[in-house]
């Protein structure tokens, strides 16, 4: 029975202490990442036919310019059926859950 752990090739000491004190970093974040940086092109251009998020944000109604604007768009009751509509997501949440885990990845360098 093989029981190694596959997909580690490349992670030496000097590697797993890169990630391990990247991992730290973002642990001690205290900011909020801004939306174009959670949801960069090719995430949105893999995950959906629009470019960039702000299209498809324009495209599903969002007219708004703050981030108190945002949330409220967000929180509403008329993203989720365009997000379920237009990308393979159930709901604008499974969508950001993704992007977040994508960030979180790219940021502790895996």
């Amino acid at each position: 029975m093989n029981t190694g752990i596959s997909g580690l090739d490349g992670l030496d000491e000097k590697r797993l202490s890169d990630i391990r004190d990247n991992a730290s970093k973002l642990s001690d974040m205290k900011q909020e990442v801004p939306v174009d940086e959670l949801f960069p092109e090719s995430f949105i251009q893999k995950h959906t036919r629009f470019s960039s998020i702000n299209h498809l944000l324009l495209a599903a109604g969002y007219e708004g310019s703050t981030d108190e604007e945002f949330d409220e768009f967000i929180q509403g009751h008329t993203i989720n059926p365009f997000i379920v509509e237009h990308t393979p997501f159930r709901s604008w949440q499974d969508f950001q859950e993704l992007a977040v885990s994508a960030y979180i990845t790219k940021w502790i360098g895996f």
